[in-house]
C-alpha cells in the first residue's frame, strides 16, 4: 500500500488537508451523482466536515488500498459503531455484526467460505435455466400489452425471484420483500418510505425465522444447505445464517436491478449501440463489464480507520470514517483510456464495481448471468422499446446505491413464449 506512515502529530480536524465542501446526501449531489463524483478528481483523498467529518477516497489507487488492506481500513465496528452506511439489520435487534460485511479477515474469510462453493462460476451457471424461466415469465406477463414499467415488471422482479427462491423464501412473499429492500437503500434515512421499509424488515425476519425452522424439515434451498455446514468446527448458528441471508437478499435484489435499469436507460439514448448489441449478441459479455464500469450499482462504500497513521500526506485518526467512490476508480484516467467514453468491447476492464479485495462481491457471477439474460431477452423481444423519459425516476438518495424507482416503456406488442410459468 502506498505512502502509509505512523502519525507524527495530532493535527486537529480543521487543519486536515485538503478539506472540501462535499455532501453525498445533498439534493445538489443527487441531481447528478456522476458529476458529483467526477468533481473530486483534483482531490482524490480529502476530508469533508459534513456529518461530523469523513474522508473521501476517489481514485483507483486509493480505493484499491482501502479495499485490500482491512488491517488498516476496517469493515468492523469500532467502539460499537458500525462502519457501514446502511443501518444495521439484525434478527431481533441483535447487537452482533451483520455478517459478512461487518467483519474482517480472517473470520470474514471463514464466513465467506460458506458461500463460495454455492456461488462459484460453475455453480452459478447451474441456475441459468431458472434465470431464463423467470425472465421469460416476467416478459410474458407484459409482452402482449405493448407497454409496461421495465423496472417494476421485469428487471426488479427477476433478481428478487431468483435470489429469494434460491434462498428458500415462499414465492408469494418475494415482491413485498423486494419493494422493502429498494426503499431501504434508495430513500433518505428518516423519510416515510425508508422508515416503513426498515419496519418491514420484521417481515423478512419472520420469513427467515420460518426458513430456519427447516432444521427439522430441510429442503432443496441455500438456507437448508447452510444448516448442514460448519464454522470453526461447529454447526453454523442461526445468527450467522440470518446475517448471510439478509446480505444476499439486499445485494442480490438491488444491485442487479440497478445495473439493468441503468443499461436500459443508456440504450434508450444510444440507439446505435442498442442495434449493435442486437446484431452482435456475442458482444454482450464485454458490454456487461462496461455497463458495470459506467454504472456501478454500489456507487460508494464506507470503511473506518483502525489506528492513527498518515496516508498520502493526510493525517488520519483511529475511528475516522472513510467513503470510497467506485465512480472515481472506474473513471480514473490512470487506469482507463478515455474513461468517459462507453466502449462495449473495452479490454481489459479492471473496474471496481464488484470490489477489489476480500469483500469482493461473492455473487458477482450470478449477477452477471441475471443481467445478461434480462438484457438479452429485452433486446430480442422488445427491440424497439421507447422509454417515457418524463416518467423515469431515480432513487431519491443515490449516495450509495445507484438505482431507480420507475422506468416506463412502450414497445411493439409481441407473442408470449408459451414457456411454462
Amino acid at each position: 500500500m502506498s505512502e502509509v506512515t505512523p502519525r507524527q502529530d495530532a493535527a486537529p480536524q480543521a487543519e486536515r488537508c485538503p478539506v472540501i465542501d462535499f455532501d453525498h446526501h445533498s439534493a445538489e449531489f443527487n441531481a447528478d451523482p456522476h458529476a458529483g463524483w467526477m468533481a473530486l478528481k483534483e482531490t482524490p483523498v480529502a476530508w469533508t466536515e459534513k456529518y461530523g467529518g469523513y474522508w473521501v477516497v476517489s481514485d483507483h489507487a486509493g480505493i484499491k488500498d482501502v479495499f485490500q488492506n482491512p488491517e488498516v481500513f476496517t469493515s468492523a465496528r469500532i467502539d460499537g459503531v458500525s462502519s457501514m452506511s446502511i443501518p444495521t439489520i439484525g434478527a431481533g435487534g441483535s447487537d452482533e455484526p451483520t455478517l459478512p460485511i461487518e467483519v474482517d479477515p480472517p473470520y470474514h474469510t471463514k464466513v465467506r467460505g460458506l458461500l463460495n462453493p454455492k456461488l462459484s462460476p460453475a455453480e452459478s451457471r447451474k441456475m441459468q435455466p431458472i434465470i431464463e424461466q423467470w425472465v421469460t415469465t416476467c416478459i410474458d406477463r407484459v409482452i402482449e400489452k405493448g407497454e409496461c414499467d421495465l423496472l417494476t415488471d421485469v428487471v426488479g422482479p427477476v433478481p428478487a425471484y431468483v435470489t429469494m427462491g434460491w434462498l428458500g423464501f415462499p414465492e408469494e412473499t418475494v415482491l413485498e420483500a423486494q419493494e422493502s429492500v429498494h426503499h431501504m437503500v434508495g430513500f433518505p434515512q428518516g423519510s416515510p418510505e425508508f422508515n416503513e421499509a426498515v419496519q418491514s424488515t420484521l417481515i423478512l425476519d419472520t420469513l427467515i425465522q420460518t426458513c430456519l425452522a427447516r432444521r427439522a424439515e430441510p429442503r432443496d434451498d441455500l438456507i437448508s444447505w447452510l444448516m448442514t455446514q460448519e464454522l470453526d468446527g461447529e454447526p453454523v448458528t442461526d445468527n450467522v445464517i440470518i446475517g448471510l441471508a439478509y446480505i444476499l437478499v439486499i445485494g442480490g435484489v438491488d444491485t442487479t436491478t440497478s445495473l439493468a435499469a441503468n443499461a436500459i436507460i443508456h440504450l434508450n439514448k444510444d440507439r446505435e449501440l442498442r442495434q449493435r448489441l442486437i446484431d452482435e449478441p456475442e458482444l454482450l459479455d464485454s458490454a456487461t463489464e462496461e455497463f458495470l464500469r459506467f454504472y456501478p450499482p454500489l456507487a460508494s462504500q464506507p470503511r473506518r480507520v483502525r489506528s492513527d497513521f498518515e496516508y498520502r500526506g493526510c493525517p488520519m485518526q483511529a475511528g475516522d470514517p472513510i467513503l470510497v467512490s467506485r465512480y472515481g476508480a472506474n473513471f480514473d484516467e490512470a487506469v482507463f483510456d478515455e474513461p468517459q467514453e462507453f466502449r462495449p468491447d473495452r479490454f481489459p476492464n479492471r473496474h471496481s464495481s464488484f470490489g477489489l479485495g476480500p469483500h469482493r462481491c461473492v455473487g458477482s457471477h450470478l449477477a452477471r448471468l441475471m443481467f445478461r439474460e434480462m438484457l438479452s431477452q429485452i433486446l430480442r423481444r422488445m427491440p424497439d422499446y421507447e422509454l417515457d423519459e418524463a416518467g423515469i425516476a431515480p432513487y431519491p438518495d443515490r449516495s450509495g446505491f445507484n438505482g431507480w424507482t420507475a422506468c416506463p416503456a412502450r414497445f411493439t406488442p409481441g407473442p408470449r413464449s408459451d414457456a411454462p410459468s
